[in-house]
């Protein structure tokens, strides 16, 4: 071989981009510790998936976090030193480390609709795990990782993210110093495209349920509560926003000293989200609510309570912070303060208590209640035992 035609190889290999192959590996399954307790009050069966005296807590109560038909679930756990992504194994109880011990730790997990993978992201990149789990002849979890795509240079993440209902994208949040973005990674090109600057901070990414080209996110405002003052410029939490036309638009306005947060996509174009018109001090109103897209209307489906003499303890007892749809369209899981999980039957609204005892009012994590993918269970994280622990509540059959 010439000297011409090394260099000329040499160069053509230095302008080839690097490929990134798939990494796969064993995951480490670490046994059962779980705990099972029958609610003395609603006869529901509670699970505490993890009873390690680690902090283990689930994920926010908006992201997908089971797999397949609920044969995992997802959550984070700081029982290695640091914070990881974990899994409960429901069929054999065990316990599965997703992450490798010695690589960097991956965050932001989000269950794909496809069930056999998930989603995360690692020094400024996004990634997919595809799954292969085995239970006999013994458990076995096998991770392939694949690099999809790199946030856009010089910015960072921003929110979670946000797979659409027919798998075809996956939308991300990032920012620089000034501009706040909103992109999606496209599967069938393999490209990733910025959609839009929205001009100011956001948070909550989400897509609708059932329609692929319609997200929602919040506005991230330095309280969730509009200002008392009608002359300050007029505040909405929740935004929409098509991929394909771009334009965010105002779900709508709060009147001043409205409270509206926690928004999370349920069934029938709707949204549930929390909200009241009282406050003082420690002191919130809080109502489960339902915005219709199709029609802009809001109704109450899981009442809170306001007494001017009630003390902040009093009345956190029968208001709501953080609620969930059932995918069946048959409930509304919301929590509170105090650690009470209720759920709201969807025709009727009538109001029942599902646990409760799970958080101590003043302090401590909060439950962030979601759903499993059939609407027979939700997922919360519970201080009953004495530290955050990963809990599923079993939907009792004759409710």
């Amino acid at each position: 071989m010439t000297i011409r035609l090394i260099t000329s190889v040499i160069l053509i290999w230095l302008l080839v981009p690097a490929i990134a192959y798939p990494e796969t590996w064993d995951c480490e399954i670490l046994p059962s510790e779980h705990k099972i307790e029958i609610d003395p009050e609603s006869g529901a069966k509670i699970i505490f998936a993890t009873t390690n005296p680690a902090r283990d807590w689930n994920l926010y109560f908006h992201n997908r976090c089971f797999l397949w038909e609920n044969q995992m679930l997802l959550f984070y756990s700081d029982r290695f030193g640091r914070s990881e992504i974990m899994g409960y194994l429901p069929e054999t109880g065990e316990l599965v480390r997703l992450n490798r011990a010695q690589a960097p730790p991956s965050g932001s997990p989000l269950a794909s609709i496809k069930g056999d993978r998930l989603f995360v992201t690692r020094e400024n990149s996004i990634y997919q795990w595809k799954l292969k789990i085995a239970t006999v002849p013994r458990t076995s979890v096998q991770i392939t990782e694949e690099k999809l795509t790199d946030f856009p240079e010089g910015t960072r993440q921003r929110s979670g993210l946000a797979e659409n209902s027919d798998a075809t994208l996956l939308a991300f949040a990032c920012r620089n110093d000034t501009d706040f973005y909103i992109g999606v990674y496209d599967f069938a090109t393999r490209q990733r495209r910025i959609i839009t600057n929205v001009g100011f901070k956001l948070d909550h990414l989400q897509f609708h349920r059932h329609r692929p080209d319609i997200l929602s996110f919040c506005r991230d405002y330095d309280s969730d509560v509009a200002p008392l003052d009608p002359a300050e410029p007029p505040r909405a939490r929740i935004w929409f926003l098509n991929v394909n036309t771009a334009i965010p638009i105002p779900a709508f306005y709060q009147v001043p000293g409205e409270l509206a947060t926690h928004e999370c996509w349920w069934v029938n174009d709707q949204l549930t989200f929390l909200g009241g018109h009282h406050r003082s001090e420690s002191r919130e109103e809080g109502h489960v609510k339902v915005l219709d897209l199709k029609t802009g209307d809001i109704r109450i489906i899981g009442a809170g309570a306001w007494w001017e003499e009630g003390t902040g303890y009093q009345i956190a007892q029968v208001n709501w912070w953080h609620a969930s749809g059932s995918p069946d369209g048959k409930w509304v899981a919301a929590d509170n303060w105090h650690g009470i999980v209720a759920l709201f039957n969807a025709k009727t609204t009538e109001k029942k208590i599902l646990t409760t005892g799970h958080r101590i009012y003043g302090g401590g994590i909060h439950l962030h209640v979601g759903w499993d993918l059939l609407g027979k269970m939700v997922e919360f994280t519970s201080l009953k035992l004495g530290n955050p622990n990963v809990c599923i509540g079993i939907i009792p059959e004759n409710w």
